[in-house]
């Protein structure tokens, strides 16, 4: 019996070893554990196998899970938009029996993932550490500062400095407590990310990912822990961006308020402003005028979410203006071309449609709305607006010129007889 039992023990012990040591091209060598974040600006929810096993159906923009459990060894991701057919991430990539972070950034023409190791040393007491990594595309370098709330900038350092697109910092060690979280473009004060207040735990570890919701340049963060379940909070931006188009034909120069403060002032007719932050959520827009300050003309409560970009323009002719809110989305275009919206503010006109060197590129465009945005590869064009659904030309404009990896936006404007038009670029 002693020696069948020494046997049975020596044969579970190689199945076992056997088991353990698999995990080449794709087998199993145990679990690793993946946690997925979808920052895939302009796709909507994804899909990610990896292996044989399918961790993530329908995950959000913007959303992350928990670790998942995965095999480990060789194994093969493939990403694709959920409700399609498509694979639009292929890749293999190797595993072991510790915890990682998937990202699937960029956007829906130009997609890409990495994945990064959590596996660390944790913090000495007295210290929390973490990694910044820079997914936000179209970006360029960032800076980092946590620092007491409320403390000025202009004269600090920053933490972690210049974390380029694609690309993550060493963990860093700070002094735990509650700290204010800011981003900045790498060598300026300007804050393009404000978390507000963070609480930092002492001996905790965590990986900040900064991703890009189409603006100019505001970013967003999310906040993960490096732990063994894998969390994460999503730290939504305290700033938004806006800016203010006189598009009213016969009105004055405009100034602009945001709930009884002068944001803008002395915006003439077939101007813009450039972007200034606000804080993000709901504000009161009022519009009065050079010529009768304090009389409003126009109004607007839009909700300008966290790290995004919003234009208020200014149309209507006097004693009826009106302002409409545009969501505006300032993602550079592809590899030599620009991007270019059109808007339709003209005054009593009615759809228009839009077309680029004579070929129809926008269909029926009603007032007051925008136009999907469209890539154009650098170069100088032609615009022609005409009446919906006719050859009835009522703005011809020559010559527009637009730069590859620029936003645009196009607006046609004015009355009937006397159209004219505003070109803004928005990046």
């Amino acid at each position: 019996m002693t020696i069948r039992r020494a046997l049975y023990i020596l044969a579970a012990c190689l199945l076992a070893a056997t088991v353990a040591g698999c995990g080449k091209s794709g087998s199993s060598s145990g679990s690793a554990q993946v946690r997925f974040f979808n920052g895939l600006v302009d796709a909507g929810p994804i899909n990610v196998s990896v292996g044989s096993k399918s961790p993530v159906s329908g995950l959000p923009f913007e959303g992350q899970t928990l670790y998942q459990g995965v095999d480990s060894g060789n194994q093969e991701f493939k990403v694709g938009i959920a409700g399609g057919t498509s694979t639009i991430i292929d890749t293999t990539l190797s595993l072991n029996s510790s915890n990682y972070t998937y990202l699937v950034y960029g956007t829906s023409s130009a997609p890409t993932a990495q994945l990064l190791s959590d596996q660390i040393t944790d913090p000495v007491s007295g210290q929390f550490q973490i990694r910044v990594t820079n997914v936000a595309f179209g970006s360029s370098g960032l800076d980092v500062y946590i620092t007491p709330p409320g403390a000025s900038l202009d004269t600090a350092s920053p933490n972690i400095s210049n974390i380029t697109y694609g690309t993550s910092s060493t963990f860093t060690p700070l002094t735990p407590g509650s700290l204010q979280l800011r981003l900045t473009l790498h060598n300026s004060k300007q804050v393009i990310y404000d978390a507000g207040t963070v609480t930092f735990g002492d001996r905790v570890s965590y990986a900040l990912v900064v991703y890009t919701k189409g603006s100019s340049a505001l970013v967003n963060a999310t906040l993960f822990t490096i732990d063994s379940a894998g969390n994460g909070t999503l730290i939504n931006s305290k700033i938004a961006q806006f800016k203010v188009v006189h598009a009213a034909p016969g009105t004055a120069a405009i100034n602009a308020f945001v709930d009884g403060t002068v944001a803008f002032a002395n915006i003439p007719y077939q101007n813009a402003s450039s972007y200034e932050t606000l804080p993000a959520g709901t504000h009161n827009v009022t519009i009065d005028t050079v010529t009768a300050p304090g009389a409003v003309i126009a109004s607007a409560q839009p909700p300008f979410p966290s790290a995004t970009d919003t234009s208020v323009v200014v149309t209507g002719s006097p004693g009826a203006q009106t302002a409409v809110v545009l969501s505006d989305n300032n993602l550079p275009g592809t590899t030599g071309s620009a991007r270019v919206r059109f808007v339709n503010v003209a005054t009593n006109l009615g759809a228009v449609d839009v077309l680029v060197n004579f070929a129809k590129r926008v269909s029926g465009l009603a007032p007051n709305t925008a136009s999907s945005y469209i890539e154009l590869t650098e170069d100088t064009y032609a615009v022609n607006f005409d009446l919906a659904g006719t050859t009835t030309v009522v703005l011809t404009i020559p010559a527009v010129s637009v730069t590859a990896a620029r936003t645009y936006t196009l607006y046609l404007v004015g009355t009937s007889g006397a159209l004219t038009y505003v070109l803004t670029r928005d990046d």
